[in-house]
């Protein structure tokens, strides 16, 4: 078993690895610490869905995941994080465009629904980056958005990374980290770049990222890596 040092890694997702205000992120610690090669490719408020801002008042249309995957580098990375699922989690995606997982593996999926956008994402990972070793990254559970849609689309995610043979982990359902509970919400939250607690619950703070998903994520990274 060899270490991380120099090995070349790419993010993809929402504000959770774009690092929002304090532009600190949860691959940023891990990437820094073992001396990685990070790009971040990740964008604040990217969604799985195309379009997901024309159906909700109050998100940002600012692309979604399988953009930034298409306007990357060609360059394959020895690995790749993707996170992504919390711009869906609201009941209108979770109850009216949640899809159904397909038999393919082929590409020509359902975008206009959050099972066929996330396979599409899947697919087009393996297609472009084929020799990368990707990782999918759940985000914690946070208050911000409903625990019922939160708990269906984080069922949905694992079941297609299963079906994609991508591993997850899973932050949300065993990471310890629950912003749902005030304390940790208060502590490893943030809501403003002036104060680094007292958050929402949504963006951890950069201790929040470093003690709660930095020991799972560099656990994971370290299974592939060979001398």
């Amino acid at each position: 078993m060899g270490d991380l040092t120099g090995k070349s890694i790419y993010g993809f997702g929402d504000s959770l690895i774009a690092g929002h205000l304090l532009k600190v992120g949860i691959l940023d610690y891990v990437t820094s610490v073992n001396k990685m090669r990070y790009t971040n490719y990740a964008v604040n408020g990217a969604t799985v869905i195309p379009g997901t801002a024309d159906r909700l008042p109050g998100i940002a249309d600012v692309g979604d995941i399988a953009l930034q995957i298409a306007q990357a580098s060609i360059e394959v990375p020895d690995y790749i994080c993707v996170n992504g699922m919390t711009n869906d989690a609201f009941m209108l995606i979770a109850e009216s465009y949640l899809g159904k997982i397909s038999d393919s593996y082929d590409g020509g999926y359902d975008l206009s629904t959050f099972t066929g956008a996330f396979e599409n994402i899947c697919y087009q990972l393996r297609c472009k980056y084929m020799e990368s070793k990707l990782i999918y990254i759940t985000p914690h559970k946070m208050p911000v958005r409903s625990i019922a849609a939160q708990q269906t689309l984080y069922a949905r995610v694992k079941e297609v990374c299963f079906k994609w043979s991508i591993p997850v982990v899973d932050v949300y359902g065993c990471g310890e980290i629950n912003t749902r509970i005030d304390a940790m919400r208060d502590r490893y939250s943030y809501y403003s770049d002036r104060m680094t607690t007292g958050g929402d619950g949504m963006h951890l703070n950069p201790d929040g990222y470093r003690i709660w998903y930095a020991p799972m994520i560099e656990t994971e990274l370290m299974k592939y890596c060979m001398d």
